[in-house]
Parts: structure tokens; sequence; C-alpha cells
């Protein structure tokens, strides 16, 4: 590409010259001292050529490397666009035998934390009880719920995930008075629903619940009638359930 500048600009610098030198043809003098004046002159634009092509070969190497460097910077972002797809996808199966997604729940009440990870309780089984106040077949296994909780505490850790978008804070704390003036020192932290976690847990009906061993792996998804103490036990002594999965 310098090459190809260069010649060009002498060839048009010669054409140029070509036509002035020829019409002095009795090499007289004035004649040479116009020649070696033209010469001079030939040398310095021959010079200027030379920089000129410098300076464009030089353009079109920093061109080459902004297209190079926007290539690289256009793979990165696809690459890490279909990295996190990935993880996404990995992180929001949900199936026996799986990891559960390690989301964090920032809504929680009646809890000694404001919020709870799940991979800060590997080491205890866990139930999560999803749920809705408008739910009343859900309402009616809280004691039952709270009761196990009670009775494995050191061992299992109980959370019910609320599901409704429309149970807000409020809405919540008002439940939560009102569960605990009717059952005396109700334990089950509750957490509030938010957009992501319906789409990480789709449930379709409720009651749904999910165990999870005490190393992170989902060991059954049922109904309520399959949440018994024997079937507890199994999960904390890490069992085998083969319970029936809920699909719905």
């Amino acid at each position: 590409m310098k090459k190809t500048i260069y010649f060009i600009a002498k060839a048009l610098l010669c054409n140029f010259f070509k036509p002035k030198i020829s019409i002095e043809t009795n090499f007289s003098e004035n004649a040479l001292n116009k020649f070696s004046k033209h010469v001079l002159d030939f040398t310095e634009s021959e010079k200027l050529i030379k920089s000129v092509a410098a300076l464009s070969f030089n353009e079109i190497k920093l061109e080459r490397l902004k297209r190079k460097k926007n290539l690289v910077l256009l793979f990165l972002l696809i690459n890490s666009i279909s990295i996190q797809a990935q993880e996404k996808s990995q992180n929001y199966s949900i199936g026996i035998d799986k990891k559960i997604p390690n989301v964090f729940l920032s809504k929680v009440i009646n809890y000694s934390a404001t919020g709870i990870r799940l991979s800060d309780l590997k080491g205890k089984a866990v139930i999560l009880d999803f749920w809705a106040t408008f739910c009343s077949a859900c309402l009616i296994e809280f004691p039952k719920m709270d009761s196990f909780q009670k009775q494995y505490n050191k061992n299992l850790q109980v959370i019910l995930i609320n599901t409704y978008s429309k149970d807000t804070e409020k809405v919540l704390g008002d439940f939560l008075v009102h569960q605990k003036s009717k059952l005396s020192g109700f334990s089950l932290p509750i957490a509030q629903s938010d957009s992501t976690l319906r789409e990480i847990f789709p449930i379709k009906s409720m009651p749904h619940y999910i165990w999870v061993g005490s190393d992170g792996r989902i060991k059954a998804i049922t109904r309520a009638e399959q949440v018994t103490a024997p079937n507890i036990e199994r999960l904390i002594a890490g069992l085998s359930l083969n319970l029936k999965i809920k699909t719905d």
C-alpha cells in the first residue's frame, strides 16, 4: 500500500515537470539553471511525497488496528452474552438431582436476617414452600410446616416463598401479624415474590414443595400430602426419597 501511494505520487510529479523541462532544447545556461531548479524542486517534492506516503501508510495501519480492535471487542461481547445465557439456562434448570439455583431471597420477614442466600444453607436440608395469600390450601399446611421446623430445627430449614406479585411487603407484614395471632411462636421465614423468583421457579399450581438435600441438590418436587415426618427424616439423612414428582 505504501509503495503504491509513493509511485503514483511520483509519476504524477514527473508528468507535471516533464513539459517544463522539454521546452528548453538548446541547453543554454538559462535552461540549465531552470533544469537544476526543477531537479531541486523535484527532490524536495520527492521528500514531501515520501512523507505523505508514510503518513498515509500510518493512517491505513491505524485504521486497520481500529477495525481489528472493534472486531475483538465485538467478539468478546458476543462471547460474554453467550456465556451469560448458558449460565442463566443452567442456573434456572429445575429437576431432580440438579443443583438448586443459588438465588438470593432479598426481602425476607420473620427471620434473623432480611435476606437469605440458598448456598448459605448448605449442610441443612431445605424445603421451599411456594404459596400465596389467596391460596387457602397453602395456608392450611402452615401449622404442619411450622411444627416440622421446630421439630427438626437443627437440620432443616423451611422457607415460605410467596409467588403472587400483588402480595406486597405490607400485605405480607399484615399476614404475618395475623398468622402469629393464630399460631403462637410461628417461626417460618417468608420471602416476598419478585420477577427473578417467578422466572426461576415458574410455579403453575400451589401448594408446591421443592425438597433440597444438604448437598444443595433437589431431591423431590411434591404436593402437600408427601410432606411427612418419615420423608423429612429421610431427606435429612441423605437417603433417597422416590416420591411422585409434581409436574403442574
